[in-house]
C-alpha cells in the first residue's frame, strides 16, 4: 500500500513538473506578424515578390516563419504594373 501511494505522489510530481516545463517553454516562444509589399508588371510576380518578401523580413530578424505567408491584397497601379501586400507568422525562442 505504502509503495503504492508513493508511486501515485511520484507521477503527480512529474506530471505537475511536465506541465510547468511546457508552459515555461511557449511562454519563452515569441510570435508576430511581418509584412511586405511586392511590385511587379504582372499580378502573378507582384504576388510572388510580395509572399517571399513576408518569408525573408521574417527570416532576417532570426524569426521561423509558421506556415506559409498570405496575400493580403493586390491593386493596379496603372502602367508601373501591379503592387501586392502579404504577411507572415513567425515566431522565435526568447531569450
Amino acid at each position: 500500500m505504502f509503495n503504492l501511494m508513493r508511486g501515485c505522489v511520484t507521477l503527480a510530481a512529474v506530471a505537475g513538473i511536465a506541465a510547468m516545463v511546457s508552459g515555461t517553454a511557449n511562454a519563452a516562444e515569441e510570435c508576430r506578424d511581418f509584412g511586405a509589399v511586392g511590385s511587379g508588371l504582372s499580378e502573378s510576380i507582384a504576388t510572388l515578390m510580395a509572399l517571399q518578401g513576408a518569408v525573408n523580413v521574417a527570416e532576417a530578424r532570426g524569426y521561423t516563419v509558421q506556415g506559409e505567408a498570405k496575400l493580403v491584397s493586390c491593386e493596379s497601379t496603372g502602367i508601373f504594373g501591379t503592387e501586392c501586400t502579404a504577411r507572415s507568422r513567425a515566431c522565435k525562442r526568447a531569450h
